[in-house]
């Protein structure tokens, strides 16, 4: 009798915990039906290229706010030791005046692994020239002392002790972090003959400087390496996925200038 008892408890457990599985395993279930199974392959071999399809909601993305690091999991940290999975180059140009309260999306925009061979989108707004590195935009004195164009590293990063379902989160490196992050992967390169997925990385803020400067340093051996390898596709998957520019609006011209359509029109 005392022995009965455990051995039910045991098999009750399991059976409630299947029954409360959502629509996947009820299709499984089924496997003696061939047209259910074929639609449950169809619709995996879909989910694959899903991500690719739509624009995320800025669920992954880590923040910097008031010298802190504020993660998609609603945690802040002054300092961050991670994994970067892979990264992109990401080239942003927005017309008008920045407004904080009022994000818009880019007038164009590029993304690339290569960054003397990026160019901008098909599908940007007003594309403003056929390829980035001759932009007019993207030169030096184009806005004052700097360029118009925004010209960013993104950063697909996993925790060291990551798993296969930890979720992957991004980080955008502005333009006054891209010497420290360059030269981090350059160094990742020359001393340590590794890229930086085999690094865990130690993420920081310039203290100083007023505004959020990310600098990347302290390398340290990446023992859970191959984990992180096998998430590299889902990682340029995510780095690769455009903006949303379906609300894209011109910004209204200068006071005493005509507008882009009327010059246009003449």
């Amino acid at each position: 009798m005392a022995t009965t008892k455990p051995a039910a408890k045991t098999a009750t457990k399991p059976a409630a915990k299947t029954a409360a599985k959502p629509a996947g395993t009820a299709i499984a279930i089924k496997k003696s039906s061939g047209g259910l199974v074929s639609i449950q392959e169809k619709m995996a071999q879909e989910l694959a290229a899903l991500a690719g399809r739509t624009a995320p909601g800025g669920g992954d993305k880590i923040q910097v706010k008031d010298k802190m690091f504020h993660l998609p999991d609603g945690s802040t940290a002054a300092s961050l030791d991670v994994v970067i999975v892979d990264f992109m180059g990401v080239n942003n140009f927005y017309e008008g005046t920045y407004n904080p309260k009022a994000i818009v999306p880019p007038t164009c925009f590029a993304i690339g692994q290569v960054i003397s061979t990026m160019a901008p989108s098909d599908n940007s707004p007003v594309k403003q020239s056929d390829e980035c590195a001759s932009c007019p935009m993207n030169q030096f004195g184009s806005n004052n002392a700097g360029k118009a164009c925004k010209n960013m590293r993104r950063v697909a990063v996993l925790p060291p002790d990551a798993d296969d379902d930890t979720p992957l989160w991004v980080i955008d490196v502005s333009p006054t972090g891209l010497k420290s992050f360059d030269g981090y992967v350059r160094s990742a390169a020359s001393k340590f003959g590794s890229l930086p997925i085999g690094l865990i990385t130690t993420i920081t803020l310039d203290e100083s400087v007023d505004y959020p400067s990310l600098r990347f340093g302290n390398p340290q051996p990446n023992e859970n390496m191959e984990v992180h390898w096998e998430r590299r596709a889902e990682a340029l998957d995510r780095l690769s996925q455009e903006p949303d520019v379906s609300s894209y609006q011109a910004a209204p011209p200068p006071r005493g200038r005509a507008a882009p359509a009327a010059r246009a029109r003449k």
